[in-house]
This record gives C-alpha cells, sequence and structure tokens, in this order.
C-alpha cells in the first residue's frame, strides 16, 4: 500500500508539473487557459512577420493572441493565422484583421471592428489588410519626402563646397575684419568724444547761453520808450535839417539852390587855371628878377 500510495504521489506531483508547465508557457505567450476564446481564422498574402504568439488588439487593447501561422502549400499565396480571441469580445461582421508593425519591430493583430448588428461566430474568417502604423507611415509618407529632399541637401552641400573653395570668400573674410577694426576705432573715436571733447563743447555751450541770458537780460531792462523818444528827435531834427538845405530862404539853401552863384564860382575857378596856365608859359610877365644892380 505504501508503494502504490508513493507512485501516485509522484504521478500525482508530474501531473501537476505539465499543468504548471503548460500553464506557464501560455501565460509567456499572452494567453490566459483560465479564460474562454472563440478561434477565427484570417488569410495573408504576406505575414509581415506575424507569427504564434503575436498579441491581436481591439481599440488598443488586447483581446487574445495569434496561436498558429499555417503556410498553404497548395496555394503559396495563402497564409493561415489562427486568432485566439476572448470570446467575451463579439467581432461585427465586415470587421478586418489588420497586420500592424510597431516601430520597435515587433507585429501585431488589430482587428477594426465594423457597424453591424450581425456577428461573427466561432470558426468564422474575418477578411485581412496591412495597416500602415507609425512604420508604414514612415515608408510611405516620410521616405518619398527625404527622397526627393536628398538631391537639394546634395545641390546645397556642393554649393557651400564651391562657396568655401572661392578666394572671394576669403577676402571678403578679410574685409569684414577690416570693417570690424574700423568700426573698433570708430566706437573708441565716439568713446574719446563722448567723454572728453563733449564735455568741453558743452561747457562752451554753457558759458555762451549764459551770456546769451545776460544780453536778453541786459535788453529786457532797457528803457525802449526813452529810447524810441530819442530816435524820434534825431529822425525830426533831420527832417528839419533837410528842409533848411532844400529851402530858398536860409544862406545855405541860397548857396546850394542858387545857379548864379554856382556859375560865379565855375568862372572864378577857370579864371583861376588860365592865370595858372600863363603864368607857367609867360613867367617873366609877371616876375623880375635883378642880377648885379641890373633888372
Amino acid at each position: 500500500m505504501k508503494r502504490i500510495s508513493k507512485e501516485i504521489k509522484i504521478g500525482a506531483t508530474f501531473i501537476v508539473s505539465i499543468v504548471l508547465l503548460y500553464v506557464g508557457i501560455e501565460f509567456l505567450k499572452g494567453s490566459n487557459v483560465f479564460s474562454r476564446y472563440n478561434t477565427y481564422y484570417t488569410v495573408l498574402e504576406n505575414s509581415g512577420g506575424v507569427a504564434a504568439s503575436s498579441i491581436v488588439t481591439a481599440n488598443g487593447y488586447q483581446v487574445g493572441t495569434v496561436s498558429r501561422v499555417d503556410y498553404d502549400y497548395s496555394a503559396p499565396s495563402r497564409i493561415v493565422v489562427t486568432l485566439r480571441v476572448n470570446e467575451s469580445l463579439q467581432i461585427p461582421q465586415g470587421s478586418r484583421a489588420l497586420i500592424v508593425n510597431s516601430l520597435l519591430g515587433g507585429v501585431s493583430v488589430d482587428l477594426k471592428l465594423a457597424n453591424n448588428t450581425k456577428y461573427y461566430v466561432d470558426g468564422d474568417t474575418i477578411t485581412s489588410g496591412m495597416a500602415n502604423g507609425l512604420m508604414g507611415e514612415v515608408e510611405n509618407v516620410m521616405l518619398p519626402q527625404v527622397n526627393a529632399l536628398v538631391p537639394k541637401i546634395d545641390s546645397l552641400i556642393t554649393a557651400l563646397t564651391s562657396l568655401v573653395a572661392n578666394p572671394a570668400l576669403a577676402n571678403s573674410l578679410s574685409n569684414v575684419e577690416s570693417i570690424s577694426k574700423k568700426l573698433d576705432h570708430t566706437a573708441d573715436e565716439l568713446d574719446r568724444l563722448f567723454h572728453n571733447d563733449l564735455p568741453q563743447l558743452m561747457t562752451g555751450l554753457q558759458g555762451t547761453v549764459n551770456n546769451m541770458n545776460k544780453i536778453t537780460t541786459e535788453l529786457s531792462s532797457t528803457d525802449y520808450t526813452q529810447t524810441m523818444a530819442y530816435v524820434d528827435s534825431t529822425i525830426t531834427n533831420l527832417h528839419t535839417l533837410s528842409a533848411t538845405l532844400t529851402s530858398n530862404h536860409s544862406s545855405v539853401g541860397r548857396l546850394l539852390n542858387d545857379t548864379a552863384f554856382y556859375n560865379n564860382l565855375n568862372g572864378i575857378c577857370t579864371n583861376a587855371n588860365a592865370l595858372i596856365e600863363d603864368v607857367k608859359a609867360n613867367p617873366s610877365r609877371y616876375i623880375n628878377i635883378s642880377v648885379f644892380g641890373k633888372k
């Protein structure tokens, strides 16, 4: 009896180990042996890397796993993928099983559920397809743009190489350096102007402003009424003098306005000039010189 009991224990232990091993393997595959599943099939022309134990998702949530991937040797374009999906998920007819390539290289099956009140039953075949996914977007959208951009980048690099090799660039850099030095010198001159010359100039301007203020003060203190009275008196005297000089009733006016007086003076001047000329021509007529008692 003891011997049989020992054998039973060994058998029971072996069976439990096998069960635990199976449960562990299924767990590592992503399956829960304690959950009930429905089996569906989908047919692919290209497996796209899907394999047994690949996860099956619906709206981003794992609802099952791929249990098998079988190649139909009688029809090389048929690859049958067996899907084990939790029986709680009802898959509407018209849904699609899309193969999705992730960025990290993993492959999964995504169920795109249709809007239908009729559902697939256990053992039905679901229409398959290839989803773009992130890698598909990169391949279909970004790669063409990158391919179109490569020639432009190559042309840009060629142009930059040509520009760097052009001696004019070195000359331009030298000119820029020279301009920079001149700007530095100008900045130094401006700094000297603001710190040395400008204060002196402002001091001179301040003195000028002070002088102008002094002149303005003196002008403001001047008695303009008395000054204008003096000016009016002077102008009146000038008018009186002018009237006297132009009047025939005054001696000066008569002298300036009498034509006979002018003619007489002119005649006297003419006779005087004639006398002087005659004296020069005939001095003996007017001057007698006696030498040794004789005339």
